[in-house]
């Protein structure tokens, strides 16, 4: 397969990563869709063309209708199980190995970046791992919530105290808990490598702007077009599975 990297860029990105003394990397669905998970705004291919997140991920939505809640989310935790992280999952793992990486804030809920080996991560949208109970908040595993919504006659997984487990994210309508120590990384930071976000969520998109505030640079590899673009020093709408990869080969060479 001929390599279709743009290689100056991939060589210009490698040169930020090796001077920055505080990189800081925020990730979005771009960059599980590698792994087979469907983004949401993709042009003919994004989620949120098909529903109304509104409708069926908010927080309103779940508490008025938990069977129609699940029965959209229930197939993204099933599809978790039969998917690995990808290669770009694994080069950002390994930026980190390589002392690189400082934080890694994700807007993902897969856990394939923990699974790819990354360790200092900051969940701002929450996790699919697991779910809590919204009146007694035991928590239980995923596997554990699947079996819960299978054996219930109404497809709702519920707990032995009669509350309704919902899953570990962040709704439509919910707070951020994570959004102060993402903040704070992000004005630590003397480059932010975005990969994989169309940064069209706030208040995350607006991250990589307190890195800019604070004198840092910004790198932005996804394919889609963001409002930062105009600010970022390297601009890259490349596979994010074949470009990491490129960089990391550079970096070794350095």
């Amino acid at each position: 397969m001929e390599n279709t990297i743009d290689n100056e860029k991939a060589h210009q990105v490698a040169e930020l990563i090796k001077e920055s003394k505080y990189t800081v990397v925020l990730t979005g669905a771009g960059v599980s869709t590698g792994s087979g998970i469907a983004d949401f705004r993709t042009p003919g291919k994004g989620i949120w063309e098909k529903v109304d997140p509104f409708k069926v991920t908010s927080i309103t939505a779940f508490e008025e209708n938990p069977q129609r809640f699940y029965h959209f989310y229930r197939p993204r935790i099933e599809i978790l199980s039969r998917v690995s992280p990808n290669s770009a999952h694994k080069a950002i793992a390994r930026l980190e190995e390589m002392g690189y990486i400082k934080c890694l804030i994700t807007q993902n809920i897969d856990n394939l970046h923990q699974r790819a080996g990354s360790k200092k991560i900051i969940e701002v949208h929450g996790t699919l791992r697991e779910a809590v109970c919204r009146k007694c908040g035991k928590i239980i595993p995923s596997k554990v919530l699947l079996k819960k919504i299978e054996t219930s006659e109404e497809k709702v997984p519920y707990c032995e105290c009669g509350g309704v487990f919902k899953p570990n994210v962040v709704l439509f309508g919910e707070m951020l808990p994570n959004l102060d120590s993402a903040i704070y990384q992000s004005m630590r930071a003397d480059l932010m490598l975005t990969v994989g976000s169309s940064l069209q969520v706030s208040p995350v998109n607006m991250l990589p702007q307190y890195c800019l505030d604070r004198g840092g640079k910004l790198t932005i590899v996804n394919f889609m077009s963001t409002h930062l673009d105009y600010l970022a020093e390297v601009v890259v709408k490349e596979d994010v599975c074949d470009f990491l990869p490129a960089v990391i080969e550079i970096l070794k060479r350095k």
